[in-house]
């Protein structure tokens, strides 16, 4: 985490974010101002005489500090509570002493010691206050936001923004009042854009004009099939503020009002979107389009993700969304990066510099694991590995980020039969797609491709190699098993560790990188879907029973603990297949078995590369054996010369098979062919039924991870699983090239 944090000494930090304000007033105004005697011994008893003594200072302009450990807030989930915030004097929570994320100006988290509480000491113990900044980022617009830390008798103060965090050096604020008592000063008369307002968003009151027309919505009689409006009634929660946005359209704006988000990304770094059913008030015919709100990574080859879009649709790729209009907000851009790479000039900044940015599309998608069966979740798959195909082919441009959240429903239409809605697969979100024309110019950068839960083998363990087709093809099938393991039946014991040690758990190399989990690399190489203890997972037509459960469950307790031999796991698999009959099995598990094949196929030529790679000196000369030692010669001969060659590999029919199979990955012909054929033809179409998807097999309560976890994604954030952790994407490691 030390590169995302820059620490200033106070005097730089304060020229730097909150430089002098005309009329504030000198040092000796401050004398004396914070000798609190506390109530007691508890940090907690530091709160109210602090609070007391700021507020009766008269520094504070307009707003007021109000103690607010006690009760959680008011809008929202209550779970975070903060020990002291700044609001304006007039707000609700200022009066009531309840923490309101929504209006929340200042936070400020009191410690007992002045070291060993200090978070920045040890500058991987940071997580409260990005946890307590990703909720005030989450709730309001706004470009970065102060914090204070009280150690005791010192103190240091935070700017945070969505590149990283910048502190002051710590000071001793009873020693030396005017530092916190001048923070607090310019803070408070600060230009709300100092204080990290974004003025393109503009607050919406329920009750004044705008407000009551989105209400209005509530009231309207929509047809069933109406879902685009209905999902923005869905979004009129009071329990959210409210906005006007505005959004660049060519040379001028266009507004759009928006209530409480449909996706919002965990974590404080990084990219932080955030999607709304936007209403158009100015379009009475198409009122409603979404709206992306996000701070795109700036990097030498950045290309707009509206721009993409254009030349996408341009070139009549299909099932990808419809721009409207979009563009950069202003000059709102992070500033953290800035920092640190002043203070370490001889070194590669680690941190992202991000430029806050507004899309808005015609379409809006549905959440994919809205899926109704399991026979439209793969027809949506086909939908998006189609406009996959266009794009590359057509547009010349590759995806990059094929994930979960990256592929939405949009309903089209019913069956004729039953009236059943059917769904068109939109793939999304192509802010990190890049021409083929650049892959051969320059590395790729792990930093800016990918979600990990759903990138390639190959794409972990080789951070900088270009994305492939067969990497993004192995990343639907990632999407097609993420969703079918939560949803679908299968003989999978344990669903939450599953999801765990194949989707979230990453192998650490170094101090903050990381390579492909063992469970996810052994499904691949070796083309079987297992469970980490080894037991085979087969998709069936119908649920099991709580007494076939009971009885999976004894008997894979007794298997044994260590990795099997690969003769033993051939031998488990055939086992698991036999168990249950090709009646019993789900369509989806040939697909599955099929396209493990080929992965299979594919990572064995790459294994096989990688022995053909020379990694050890060559092997030493009979003339260079040690002739001293009258030992040596027989034994070099009789032990040395028993060694099979160097990387001995494959015959070369085996290698041929190999390179046959594996060329179905090659484009998206054979994938495509696979995924329709096991759909619509034949004997298959009919094995697919309507009612097949079951209540998420996930426990909600499973986190792998009991320590806090800084923001870190699991596979439990569901649609968030696109969008950034607390480093925006997981880091892969150069250094994992196995």
């Amino acid at each position: 985490m030390a590169h995302k944090f820059a620490t200033l000494p106070y005097d730089d930090f304060m020229a730097e974010f909150l430089p002098p304000i005309e009329g504030e007033p000198k040092n000796d105004a401050y004398e004396n101002m914070f000798d609190i005697r506390p109530t007691g011994k508890k940090g907690s008893d530091m709160y109210r005489p602090f609070a007391d003594v700021v507020n009766n200072a008269g520094i504070l302009s307009d707003f007021n500090l109000a103690v607010t450990c006690d009760l959680p807030n008011c809008k929202g989930p209550k779970t975070k509570k903060i020990d002291v915030a700044m609001y304006r004097r007039s707000s609700v929570p200022a009066t009531g002493e309840r923490t309101d994320w929504a209006t929340i100006e200042l936070t400020i988290e009191f410690k007992i010691h002045s070291s060993q509480d200090d978070p920045f000491d040890d500058k991987t113990e940071a997580g409260d206050f990005l946890g307590y900044a990703g909720l005030v980022f989450k709730y309001q617009h706004v470009t970065h936001h102060f914090s204070v830390i009280i150690l005791g008798d010192c103190a240091r103060v935070q700017r945070i923004d969505h590149a990283g965090l910048v502190f002051s050096s710590k000071f001793n604020y009873k020693q030396e009042p005017a530092k916190l008592g001048q923070f607090f000063w310019r803070l408070a008369h600060a230009s709300p854009e100092t204080r990290g307002h974004d003025p393109t968003a503009v607050h919406v009151s329920p009750s004044s004009p705008e407000g009551l027309e989105m209400l209005a919505w509530k009231n309207k009689t929509l047809p069933a099939d109406d879902y685009t409006r209905q999902l923005f009634v869905q979004t009129l929660d009071q329990g959210w503020p409210w906005w006007k946005l505005q959004v660049r359209d060519g040379d001028g704006y266009k507004e759009f009002l928006v209530a409480k988000p449909t996706f919002t990304s965990p974590g404080v770094v990084g990219r932080a979107t955030r999607g709304y059913v936007a209403y158009d008030k100015s379009n009475p015919d198409r009122p409603f389009a979404y709206l992306k709100d996000c701070w795109r990574a700036v990097h030498g080859r950045s290309e707009l993700e509206g721009d993409i879009l254009a030349n996408l649709n341009q070139h009549g790729v299909s099932n990808v969304p419809t721009m409207l209009c979009h563009g950069d907000v202003g000059v709102q851009r992070t500033v953290s990066q800035d920092v640190w790479a002043r203070l370490h000039r001889t070194q590669e900044c680690r941190m992202n510099a991000h430029q806050h940015y507004r899309l808005v599309v015609n379409e809006v998608g549905l959440p994919l694991r809205k899926f109704p069966n399991g026979k439209e979740l793969v027809s949506v798959l086909i939908d998006c590995l189609e406009a996959h195909e266009d794009a590359y082919t057509k547009a010349k441009i590759i995806h990059r980020d094929i994930s979960v959240g990256n592929i939405l429903l949009v309903p089209c239409g019913v069956h004729p039969k039953d009236q059943r809605p059917i769904y068109k697969g939109l793939l999304t979100d192509w802010e990190l797609s890049k021409r083929t024309e650049y892959n051969e110019l320059e590395a790729r950068h792990p930093d800016r491709t990918g979600t990990w839960q759903f990138l390639s083998v190959n794409a972990l363990k080789h951070p900088e190699a270009q994305i492939e087709i067969a990497d993004e093809l192995e990343s639907f099938f990632h999407v097609l098993l993420y969703c079918a393991i939560r949803f679908l039946p299968h003989s999978c014991n344990d669903v939450s560790q599953f999801m765990y040690t194949f989707f979230d758990c990453g192998v650490p190399v170094g101090v903050r990188e990381y390579t492909c989990s063992l469970l996810k690399s052994s499904v691949m190489l070796q083309g079987r879907l297992d469970a980490d203890s080894g037991v085979p997972i087969v998709f069936l037509a119908r649920p099991r029973t709580p007494e076939e459960i009971a009885a999976a469950i004894a008997q894979s307790k007794k298997m044994p603990s260590l990795p099997l031999s690969e003769s033993a796991q051939d031998a488990s698999t055939v086992n698991a297949k036999t168990t249950f009959t090709e009646d019993q099995r789900h369509p989806i598990d040939g697909i599955f078995e099929t396209l493990l094949e080929w992965f299979e196929a594919r990572y064995q030529l790459l294994k096989l590369a990688e022995l053909a790679r020379p990694s050890t000196p060559n092997r030493t000369p009979l003339s260079d054996v040690d002739a001293d030692d009258p030992r040596s010669l027989a034994r070099w001969q009789r032990n040395i010369g028993r060694l099979p060659p160097p990387f001995a590999s494959r015959s070369a029919p085996d290698v041929a098979k190999l390179r046959e199979t594996a060329r179905n990955l090659s484009t998206h012909t054979a994938m495509l062919a696979l995924l329709t054929e096991r759909v619509y033809g034949g004997q298959w179409k009919i094995m697919w039924m309507g009612d097949d998807k079951l209540p998420d097999q996930l426990d909600p309560n499973f986190d792998p991870h009991p320590e806090k976890r800084l923001g870190k994604r699991t596979a439990r954030d569901d649609d968030a699983v696109d969008e950034s952790q607390l480093d925006s994407k997981r880091i892969c490691s150069a250094a994992s090239r196995v």
